[in-house]
């Protein structure tokens, strides 16, 4: 005879960190799961200097993590992720963010799958997404976009949509803050090169608030841009070269054309993306198609100007070794 197998548990990290208009109900209903209460923790992790705190909820977490992060920043999300996964205990980590809600049963319907299907390391759910606002409408529709293609091809994103077992994200090395936002997609590469299993179930986990302010999107793609070219850099001196998810981050590598695009790109993202939302509610479909090439332009020209000053940091350094 062979003992039964334990029932899996769940650490879901909950961020409070650009939580839009989603408010304190990330954590509400992190906490509200219908899984039975002792196979799931919740993980709240906080501003440190922050002087207002939602202390009746923090009371009912399990661990509450002070961050010294600076919550006004776009680019401290992962280093916030790797902070509550360091406290984590569970079998499984369940990435949230500020502005996705949880749906009642999705750790159930996690947990369900599970029961069939033991072998996977991550489990990759459906989203819906909410919004008000003109701009809000136009993620939404990228976020539909790329759902669709993780459902065809098993991408994972960290949103509260993908799960991945403790263990594999241990071994994988975790999470990388130098990279961003971007580094969920490092762990995925990493994923890949593993083989590990990834899972798609057709649940709607979660619901992502989409409606962030013009500024606070543009400083993202910019910070998500600068931190590829970290990560291509760095990638590019090993033995396997990475996967670069577009060629143009392969003609703007050179620091001369990196020097010449990086302006005129991020003027033209951010007028791309006004003219979409002008026309996002006469023309939906003309407007994406803008707010997908504004996304693009604003997002290289971050790689650009990474690049062009990390080669003009290092031409720097040698001149200065030269004149001493």
């Amino acid at each position: 005879m062979t003992a039964a197998r334990e029932p899996c548990t769940f650490s879901v990290i909950v961020p409070l960190y650009d939580c839009r208009d989603a408010g304190t109900n990330a954590l509400r209903a992190a906490l509200a799961q219908t899984l039975p209460r002792h196979r799931f923790e919740v993980i709240a992790v906080i501003d440190a200097g922050a002087r207002a705190r939602p202390d009746a909820l923090l009371a009912k977490c399990d661990r509450v993590v002070e961050s010294d992060a600076d919550f006004g920043a776009v680019e401290p999300e992962i280093a916030l992720f790797a902070a509550g996964s360091r406290a984590a205990s569970g079998d499984w980590l369940f990435f949230t963010e500020g502005h996705t809600v949880l749906d009642a049963d999705a750790l159930a319907a996690i947990a369900h799958h599970l029961e069939r299907e033991p072998g996977c390391a991550i489990v990759c759910g459906r989203r819906r997404n909410h919004a008000r606002t003109r701009l809000g409408l136009l993620v939404g529709g990228n976020n539909d976009a790329h759902e669709a293609h993780a459902q065809r091809h098993g991408d994972f994103t960290l949103g509260a949509n993908s799960p991945i077992r403790r263990d594999a994200f241990v071994a994988l090395g975790g999470l990388d803050a130098r990279f961003a936002r971007f580094g969920e997609t490092v762990l995925y590469e990493r994923a890949l090169a593993a083989r590990v299993r990834i899972d798609a179930i057709d649940a709607v986990l979660c619901t992502h608030h989409n409606d962030l302010g013009f500024s606070w999107l543009l400083r993202l793609l910019v910070a998500t841009g600068r931190a590829k070219a970290r990560h291509y850099a760095e990638a590019g001196n090993g033995a396997k070269r990475p996967r670069v998810r577009h060629p143009v981050y392969r003609w703007l590598r050179a620091p001369a054309a990196g020097l010449v695009a990086a302006w005129p790109l991020r003027l033209a993202g951010p007028a791309l993306i006004l003219a979409a939302i002008a026309l996002v509610r006469r023309w939906p479909a003309r407007a994406q198609a803008f707010y997908r090439a504004g996304v693009g332009c604003t997002d290289v020209s971050g790689y650009c100007g990474e690049q062009a000053s990390a080669r003009f940091a290092r031409h720097f350094h040698i001149g200065l070794g030269h004149r001493a």
